[in-house]
């Protein structure tokens, strides 16, 4: 039975830089299909606002579209940046390690759309009302809200709770790499539930609710992560 052939430091060079070759291709193409959907997309987004933007300037328009364009191109790239990681690795990984690679994969990009989609159905709803609030704005006071900023607000927005919801898998991959023990996150929940609500107050706009609604998701995975390291012993 033969060996598999063992690649030279720049046979793999050239392998990542095709390998990225294709992503970037893949960026672009999406990009350029971003930016044609980005109508239905901004109705998606207005409603969430649910009142008149404005723009403050002649190449606000554009260019705010653009942005967003490559802002979809870099996200819808990602199932297959994340298949071309997994086929650069794979040659090198022993069976189980493939496996948990492959769970491991799957799961962050799984969190990451859960993110987006509990930001945007369940908690940005509920912050825009708090924050449009008339508690908030006298009689005398009215709102101007700018397209560009709202825009920019809006995928930080969702972008922040997408990325919080990696807190998981950089655990379990501690845990797997025996950098972090179980005992030891069990020992340091207190700490961990204080430190949860300092990011989501950073991340989130400065309403107690949004604040919340990150938080307790956050937790709970947490706990998740405790119990998938005791199932599989994992930080031993």
């Amino acid at each position: 039975m033969s060996k598999a052939k063992v690649m030279t430091f720049w046979e793999h060079i050239y392998e990542i830089r095709n390998r990225l070759l294709v992503v970037l291709i893949s960026v672009f193409v999406f990009s350029i299909g971003s930016y044609f959907i980005f109508p239905f997309l901004f109705d998606s987004i207005h409603s969430i606002v649910g009142e008149e933007l404005y723009a403050t300037g002649i190449a606000e328009g554009f260019l705010t579209r653009l942005r967003i364009s490559i802002l979809g191109g870099l996200f819808f790239s990602i199932p297959l940046f994340i298949f071309q990681i997994i086929l650069f690795i794979f040659p090198a990984l022993k069976k189980a390690e493939k496996i948990f690679i492959l769970i491991l994969m799957s799961g962050t990009f799984f969190l990451f759309l859960f993110g987006i989609a509990f930001a945007y159905k369940s908690v940005l709803p509920i912050s825009m009302q708090f924050l449009k609030s008339k508690e908030f704005f006298p009689d005398n006071v009215s709102r101007l809200i700018s397209y560009e900023m709202f825009i920019g607000f809006f995928f930080q927005f969702l972008i922040g709770f997408g990325i919080c919801f990696q807190f998981p898998v950089v655990l379990i991959i501690l845990m797997k790499l025996g950098v972090l023990q179980v005992d030891f996150l069990i020992k340091n929940f207190k700490f961990v539930i204080a430190g949860v609500f300092f990011i989501a107050a950073v991340i989130t706009p400065p309403d107690v609710v949004s604040q919340i609604l990150l938080s307790i998701p956050m937790i709970i995975l947490y706990s998740l992560c405790i119990i998938i390291g005791k199932v599989f012993k994992l930080g031993k």
